[in-house]
């Protein structure tokens, strides 16, 4: 099982990164970003419903496929429901699902295949970097009981408690040094108006 804290800072941060002015800001966005960065695991409810958590994880919701599809449709709604542009309200939502597959592709795979099958059904090959960062929490998907008992057991406890402390620290130095990014970038906008003015004039 990938990291649901990694994935939901991720979901942070690109929030953050979204300049994009829409109606949907604030701590809803916020919420929704770090959601839709966990929302491809949601495959384990479908095979928790069947009784095998295991049986769909990072399949058809682990692809690039789905989160252009996701983003496409996110999209759509916040153009229909907030009037958002269609193309940059798109991609955002595109780029916020696909987080999550980037960072599992960063997590170490203890049980094989490694990866997932991410270009599916272009390729069913499973990627995964040749280098990995992130410890995997190990899920017993074959039984409910098994499930439940793996995700709260002590060495998935331990897992979440690293991740937590990592994200606070990222989470924390965004937060501190997005008033300086912010106004670099919005300097380096009246910079480049600025010259584009001049070479009207000229």
């Amino acid at each position: 099982m990938s990291l649901p804290i990694a994935h939901g800072t991720v979901g942070y941060v690109l929030h953050r990164l979204d300049g994009r002015r829409t109606r949907f800001a604030g701590w809803e966005r916020v919420l929704a970003f770090m959601a839709i960065a966990n929302l491809p695991d949601v495959d384990f409810l479908f095979g928790f419903v069947l009784g095998r958590p295991g049986e769909f994880h990072r399949g058809i919701t682990h692809t690039v496929l789905a989160a252009v599809v996701f983003g496409i449709l996110a999209g759509a709604f916040c153009r229909w429901r907030f009037k958002d542009r269609l193309l940059p309200a798109m991609l955002m939502f595109a780029a916020v699902y696909a987080s999550h597959l980037l960072l599992d592709a960063l997590t170490i795979d203890e049980r094989g295949p490694a990866g997932a099958q991410f270009f599916w059904p272009f390729s069913d090959g499973y990627y995964i970097m040749p280098f990995t960062i992130f410890t995997e929490i190990i899920i017993d998907g074959s039984s409910r009981t098994g499930f439940l008992a793996t995700v709260f057991a002590w060495q998935s406890v331990v897992v979440l408690a690293r991740e937590t402390v990592i994200a606070a620290v990222l989470l924390t130095g965004v937060d501190v040094l997005w008033p300086w990014l912010s106004g670099a970038r919005e300097r380096a906008l009246a910079l480049a108006l600025r010259a584009e003015s001049e070479e009207d004039l000229a």
